[in-house]
């Protein structure tokens, strides 16, 4: 079951079953983990947001004028700002006047990356008029397109979109003046989005609050700060895994994507190895807590299987590494339905061997009532019942064992208590055990039987005919000749039936007078050349006693007083 589930685990993530879960829980970790502004650096990041209060501001529909970008980016410059990353894209001609404005402050500005979408053949955009001008001007230009998982999720950005250099990617070299290390993303060219949060995680300000010199310059001085339409009617906005899905800004994606490069790109997803290995442990698991334990115990260690893969997944992306956890979860699952259902089927197994095994030293009865307390502790101690006991015995065993060699004489014993044993299942009584070459049965117990006299009277007198003819047959088959001849002895009457012995060793037995009266009645037979003889105590549980002679009160040994005995022909 465990190899079983491993493989169906792999299997579904390989056929792309188990991404959108692999996706929900990463998005759980960052949700887990909240904001972490620790996270924006070495170089502190802004946001100058275009948002409502702007447009009400410039009173002019987006895209507005771009006089007022160049007026931005004047203050940006003149506050000290390291770098400019401008999430906006300039491709179309408007009026000279403006364009030259803002091809003038883009100019002026020493460290500044445009935003560019659409690409020719050789990565070059038509912003600002093309590559020449942006050459001649030094501005740089970085690709914002997205990328979306299946969900519509936004997790993860390129170092390179159709053969243009990636805007976080771009803003980060311009900022720092080092080239990114690529090697850091995967082999497609992208990498996870390490989230300072969600929105407002990082400084936000208002395009209109810059533009007119409301903020002081401090707040914008050696920052990265990134500019771009934050208000959702620009409807620049994607879902990501913070703040439940909720829709973020483009500037404010970008920016956490900045913080992410210049950081170096810490959060990586782990080798496939480490998560075959999770998988392989995680479906091995409930396998072996089956092996030691019932299905109640196999959950018990499922849940903490489960507690402690999803704790190595959080302490490994609290050290920056994404550790697969739905393949090992499905493979635990699996593992643990399977373990307890495999465990179930062999328990049923076992106790359908267990009886087959115990019911050749007891009763079958006697088997189901120690199996029925089989979750619960089997104790020492009985129950008062109304039954009859009956001790059945083999004569002249003595002399018969002394004329046969050992391994004859116990064949000869195995056929005699074979039979009488048979006629006390086949009359629904309970073997309690084997008395040398005799045996003890009660009828009664451990179920109750409101008949328990008469099939105690029936088996009896089945020991005495049928059966008896039956086992000399099988013996003169082996070549035994000798007659045998038995003794039985009834009684009933109230007994404790039970488990007696020790804690550690038990036997089912019935205790009480009626157990010594049929145990003196069975020696009493070879002295009234009866095989069988009755107490009055089942004679009057009887509700038909035809085939039964009285033969009057007799005194038994250890008793005071005598018992009305009759015999059963």
């Amino acid at each position: 079951m465990a190899v079983v589930s491993a493989v169906v685990a792999v299997a579904l993530g390989a056929l792309g079953a188990l991404t959108d879960l692999e996706r929900s829980t990463v998005d759980a970790r960052f949700e887990l983990r909240g904001t972490d502004r620790d996270r924006i650096g070495p170089v502190p990041i802004a946001v100058v947001g275009i948002d409502d209060r702007t447009l009400r501001r410039v009173g002019e529909r987006f895209p507005f004028s771009r006089r007022f970008h160049a007026r931005v980016l004047d203050r940006l410059r003149e506050a000290g700002a390291r770098a400019v990353a401008y999430d906006v894209e300039f491709t179309e001609q408007t009026t000279t006047a403006d364009d030259n404005a803002l091809i003038e402050a883009v100019a002026a500005v020493p460290r500044i990356v445009l935003a560019g979408f659409a690409t020719d053949d050789r990565g070059d955009t038509a912003v600002l008029g093309g590559a020449e001008l942006q050459r001649e001007i030094g501005v740089r230009v970085g690709h914002v397109g997205v990328v979306l998982d299946g969900d519509g999720v936004l997790r993860r950005f390129a170092a390179v979109t159709a053969r243009l250099t990636g805007f976080p990617v771009a803003v980060a070299e311009r900022a720092t003046g080092r080239r990114v290390d690529r090697s850091r993303f995967d082999d497609d060219g992208e990498a996870l989005v390490d989230w300072v949060g969600g929105d407002r995680a990082i400084p936000t300000y208002s395009f209109s609050d810059v533009m007119d010199g409301a903020v002081a310059a401090s707040r914008l001085r050696g920052r990265i700060v990134v500019v771009g339409a934050t208000a959702p009617s620009l409807k620049d906005v994607r879902s990501t895994p913070m703040d439940g899905g909720a829709p973020l800004s483009g500037p404010e994606i970008q920016a956490n994507a900045i913080a992410t490069v210049l950081r170096g790109v810490p959060l990586r997803e782990s080798a496939w190895p480490l998560g075959l290995l999770l998988t392989a442990l995680a479906a091995v698991g409930p396998a072996l807590a089956a092996r030691r334990g019932r299905s109640f115990g196999t959950l018990l260690a499922a849940a903490a299987g489960t507690a402690v893969l999803l704790g190595i997944a959080w302490v490994a992306f609290l050290l920056d590494r994404v550790v697969p956890v739905a393949e090992p979860l499905v493979a635990l699952g699996l593992g643990t339905l399977g373990a307890v259902a495999a465990g179930s089927a062999f328990e049923a197994g076992e106790r359908r061997r267990t009886r087959e095994i115990f019911a050749r030293f007891v009763s079958h009865d006697v088997v189901d009532d120690v199996l029925a307390h089989t979750d619960a502790e089997v104790r020492l101690g009985g129950v008062r019942v109304d039954a009859t006991i009956l001790f059945c015995d083999l004569r002249g065993s003595t002399a018969l064992l002394e004329d046969l060699e050992p391994e004859r004489g116990i064949a000869v014993l195995n056929r005699f208590l074979g039979a009488m044993g048979d006629c006390v299942d086949g009359h629904g009584g309970t073997l309690v055990g084997y008395r040398g070459d005799g045996l003890m049965a009660v009828f009664g117990a451990p179920l109750e039987q409101p008949d328990h006299a008469d099939r105690a009277v029936a088996c009896a007198r089945e020991m005495a005919g049928p059966a008896l003819d039956r086992c000399h047959a099988l013996l003169r088959a082996d070549g035994v000749e000798r007659e045998l001849r038995l003794g039985v002895g009834l009684a009933s009457g109230p007994v404790m039936a039970g488990n007696v012995g020790s804690e550690r060793r038990m036997e089912y037995t019935a205790i009480g007078d009626a157990a010594n009266v049929s145990a003196r009645l069975e020696g009493l037979t070879k002295d009234h050349g009866r095989a069988i003889l009755v107490a009055a105590g089942t004679v009057e549980r009887l509700p038909d006693a035809t085939g039964l002679q009285p033969l009057g009160p007799v005194a038994l040994r250890g008793r005071v007083g005598t018992v009305e005995v009759w015999a059963a022909g």
